[in-house]
């Protein structure tokens, strides 16, 4: 398999609790070192069945100026979208078919002092993989779900109004791992909404260069879908990609609760200010993830429990305060995903001497939501959590 150089793509950081809050800090991540194996459950063979995405895909068209401008602006040429044929893994099952399998792994020497450790990551992550799909063998797992010929979209979590992101170095160690199961790193792109909130992150971009592309949507949306009755434009990083890799960070939410998996979504499309109100948000959130151009490219969702933030402030930013953690959680199902990270989220809560009663009645209003709308299951009987603890 192909190594990539730091001048091939981004670069490999190591991220700190004290760094994140002081915006800085980066390492090279290490390639690949021996995992602990998992038992196999029955596994299936990676045949996959195709299924095709919408019949045509809309061209974005740029909003109409809304007041009168003393001069002309160049309008900005919209990227061409690709219609894709979308292919779902046989591996790739969830409830009602299976029950919805999620992967909690721990690893006790994740951090050193206040730096993540790379070849932890990358235990953390193979022992996940092989214990999500199945297969001993943690190349062949990513291998399975993912084809070298298919453009891998991973959606972070780096919004402005937080101090604490998706870490760069879990980034960086799934990107590590398509690569090694045969995805060339230029069709690997990561991505959020806005560039300036990638770089406060302490991602590079790096949108046509060697090496794994990292951008932000900016204005590239494409136009065609309704959310909530109301007109929404997705992504054209997201239209572009075959699959999605869902890579959040557990923190609390005001108005949902918490925010991870299918929340992280509102960083897809352009007006998710318009969704965070009563009915909006609680509906929002599950029929963003049904559109068919989210719901067919979901592939995979790897939530970052490394750190979590437990209380939102009334300001901004609003969410200062970083617990350390050592987990990260796995899964095809992006409502038993959620559903457990609220579970998660409730016991730290609680152990920090909080009360977390109002963010579980919230979040359970969309988690039901989206189970209604089969996106996956939020009833823990129809749920299988699997536990690691490497160290």
């Amino acid at each position: 398999m192909r190594d990539t150089s730091p001048s091939e793509g981004l670069r490999r950081q190591r991220i700190s609790r004290r760094e994140l809050i002081k915006l800085a800090g980066a390492t090279l991540l290490v390639g690949c070192r021996p995992v602990q194996q998992v038992s196999p459950a029955v596994a299936s063979a990676p045949s996959a069945t195709a299924v095709v995405g919408p019949s045509s895909t809309p061209t974005d068209t740029p909003a109409p100026t809304q007041t009168p401008r003393p001069t002309r602006t160049p309008t900005p040429t919209p990227t061409p979208v690709p219609t894709l044929i979308i292919h779902r893994p046989a591996a790739v099952r969830i409830y009602p078919d299976v029950p919805s399998k999620v992967v909690r792994t721990r690893h006790a020497g994740v951090w050193t002092g206040e730096t993540l450790v790379p070849g932890a990551l990358r235990q953390m992550l193979d022992a996940s993989i092989a214990a999500l799909t199945g297969l001993t063998d943690a190349r062949q797992a990513w291998a399975a779900l993912f084809a070298p010929d298919e453009r891998i979209a991973i959606k972070v979590n780096t919004i402005q109004n937080s101090l604490v992101w998706t870490h760069v170095p879990l980034v960086m160690a799934v990107a590590e791992c398509l690569q090694q199961a045969g995805v060339l790193a230029e069709q690997i792109a990561i991505y959020d909404r806005d560039s300036a909130e990638l770089k406060n992150a302490s991602y590079e971009i790096n949108e046509d260069g060697r090496g794994i592309r990292c951008s932000a949507t900016s204005n590239r949306y494409s136009s065609g879908w309704n959310l909530v009755g109301s007109p929404i434009r997705l992504s054209n990083i997201l239209l572009s990609c075959h699959a999605v890799i869902n890579m959040p960070i557990l923190k609390s939410h005001s108005l949902c609760g918490i925010t991870f998996a299918m929340k992280n979504h509102y960083g897809t499309f352009d007006r998710p200010e318009s969704y965070h109100t009563g009915e909006a948000i609680m509906r929002g959130i599950a029929e963003l993830n049904a559109l068919p151009p989210i719901r067919e490219r979901h592939r995979l969702v790897i939530g970052d429990v490394l750190t979590t933030c437990l209380r939102e402030a009334s300001t901004w930013p609003y969410w200062r305060t970083p617990t350390p953690g050592d987990a990260i959680l796995m899964s095809f199902d992006p409502v038993a995903h959620d559903t457990i990270g609220l579970e998660m989220y409730s016991q730290l809560l609680a152990a920090d001497g909080g009360d977390p009663t109002m963010a579980r009645d919230k979040a359970e209003a969309w988690l039901a939501n989206a189970a209604a709308l089969g996106l996956g299951t939020n009833d823990a009987s129809h749920i299988e959590l699997a536990e690691l603890s490497l160290s």
